[in-house]
């Protein structure tokens, strides 16, 4: 069951329904019914390594407040106990590749296995890494009630794609005894119907293209809009996607975190990362940068870099050590092969060399006098920042990282094949290009601070269904559909 379904809009109506209609003290367990539901419809039988893996969560965390004396070894086997699903249904072949070197030495070898993966596991596992070490470090307070933890866990929206929340933050949403709001129950649906139009509309008809492209082996000057598209169609889909979600959510008065905030108004890769993906990035920041900041490894460093000769140069490693951990286990975190993790530190080294050179570059800046605050200088950021990022999704989405520099040499070498016949003829190029500036000049208005939903709510009714049925039969009339009418799976889902 996709989120793109019908099947998955008649569920949502009829869960809405059962959960208005019962007392607010009950409806967290209605929650619950319908998030265990759903994940059996996703995932099936599968749904018992989420179920399993919250046990271990539980009875971890309650261990840690009730053993003080060994709080440290119950974490760290809590912590390996949740994370070892993980390890063995999606890195067990990454880990075989590894180690296999060394073990055929004394003729041992880990036999490569291929599993099915539960829905969600890379997202509600970092979740349970969360819990885990937020109780360890005294944040919270371990959940007495094994249900609401699994409630939060397997909270149908987000268990696909996200965003990663934290117990101590969503569990007030879930908890709280909600009631029906019509204005906000009509935004919710707006939203909804953006994010199908993001990922119905753009990103599946931008993925025809791509597709083609890619499997057909294509090279020369079509290779630029390839990457172009690819990186439209992953950003729709996975925003639409939070859009969704985020949407269906709000029908039951709970809010999720953002996860995005205009990524491409960046104007630097850092900047680029703070609103992309921004619960993965927060997530990293607090259970992994800060970590490693603090270790002792580190405050030994930081304590011979106090005195160093060279202080941007001190600063740099200082900075360099703990990100190295962040952008490694960033690109790990997207797929169990070398190619992502070489996606992750081509970020790393991007960002490292920014702040090595920053002060060159300043001083560039101020011998050729140019003026940082004119936008024109903006939009140069603005425009570097999109061709970095452009080359990191082309990494993303080939094969290996030899196929994304062959591809890129290949770019001069020219192929027969024309733009309208890699799957995308001018009747659909048309509404792509009308549909990418309609979420262009929403973006640019969130980008101003304007709120397009609440703006819309100020309109008169008239008017508003005009918006609500343009929508609609965009989505209907527009949208790309397989056999069946059946919508592509969203590209994140399966990380």
């Amino acid at each position: 069951m996709s989120y793109t379904s019908l099947q998955f809009l008649i569920f949502v109506v009829v869960l809405l329904f059962v959960y208005y209609i019962v007392p607010k003290k009950y409806r967290w367990e209605i929650l619950l019914i319908g998030n265990l539901v759903c994940y059996y419809l996703m995932s099936g039988w599968l749904l018992l390594f989420v179920v399993l893996a919250s046990l271990f969560s539980y009875f971890g965390a309650k261990l840690i407040e009730k053993r003080k004396e060994k709080r440290k070894k119950i974490f760290i086997i809590s912590l390996f106990s949740v994370l070892g699903f993980l390890l063995v249904l999606k890195y067990n072949n990454f880990i075989s590749s590894l180690l296999n070197p060394i073990l055929n030495i004394v003729n041992l070898n880990i036999p490569f296995k291929k599993f099915i993966l539960p829905v969600g596991i890379s997202y509600y596992t970092l979740e349970m890494i969360s819990y885990l070490a937020d109780v360890y470090l005294k944040k919270i307070k371990p959940e007495n009630n094994f249900f609401k933890l699994l409630t939060f866990y397997t909270y149908f929206p987000k268990v696909l794609e996200g965003p990663i929340s934290k117990y101590r933050d969503l569990s007030k949403e879930i908890f709280s005894e909600h009631i029906f709001n019509y204005e906000s129950f009509r935004k919710a649906w707006v939203l909804i119907g953006v994010g199908f139009i993001k990922k119905l509309v753009i990103a599946d008809r931008c993925g025809l293209f791509v597709s083609n492209f890619f499997l057909e082996g294509h090279t020369g000057l079509l290779t630029i809009p390839a990457i172009i598209f690819y990186t439209i169609q992953i950003y729709f889909d996975f925003s639409g996607c939070i859009d969704i979600v985020s949407g269906v959510s709000e029908l039951f008065g709970i809010k999720l975190a953002e996860n995005f905030r205009q990524p491409f108004f960046s104007q630097s890769i850092e900047e680029f990362w703070r609103r992309w993906h921004i619960t993965l990035g927060l997530w990293l920041k607090e259970y992994v940068f800060f970590p490693v900041s603090l270790s002792k490894t580190n405050m030994k460093l930081n304590k011979k870099m106090r005195n160093a000769k060279y202080k941007h140069l001190s600063k740099f490693i200082l900075v360099a050590f703990p990100l190295f951990f962040v952008w490694f286990f960033n690109g790990l975190w997207h797929g169990p092969t070398l190619k992502y993790v070489l996606y992750g530190l081509y970020y790393y080294l991007l960002m490292m060399l920014g702040i090595l050179f920053k002060p060159v570059l300043e001083k560039i800046v101020k011998i050729l006098r140019i003026n940082t605050e004119v936008f024109s200088w903006k939009l140069f950021r603005i425009i570097r920042t999109t061709f970095i990022v452009c080359i990191g999704m082309l990494i993303f989405r080939s094969e290996t990282i030899t196929d994304a520099f062959n591809t890129l040499a290949n770019i001069r070498v020219m192929d027969s094949v024309k733009f309208f016949e890699l799957g995308i003829n001018i009747k659909e190029f048309v509404p792509l290009l009308v549909m990418i500036f309609a979420m262009f000049f929403i973006s640019l208005a969130k980008e101003l601070k304007i709120d397009v939903r609440e703006k819309l709510e100020e309109q008169n009714l008239v008017f508003r269904w005009i918006v609500y049925w343009v929508i609609i039969f965009s989505v209907i009339i527009f949208g790309v559909y397989g056999r069946g009418y059946d919508a592509a799976s969203f590209i994140y889902g399966g990380f």
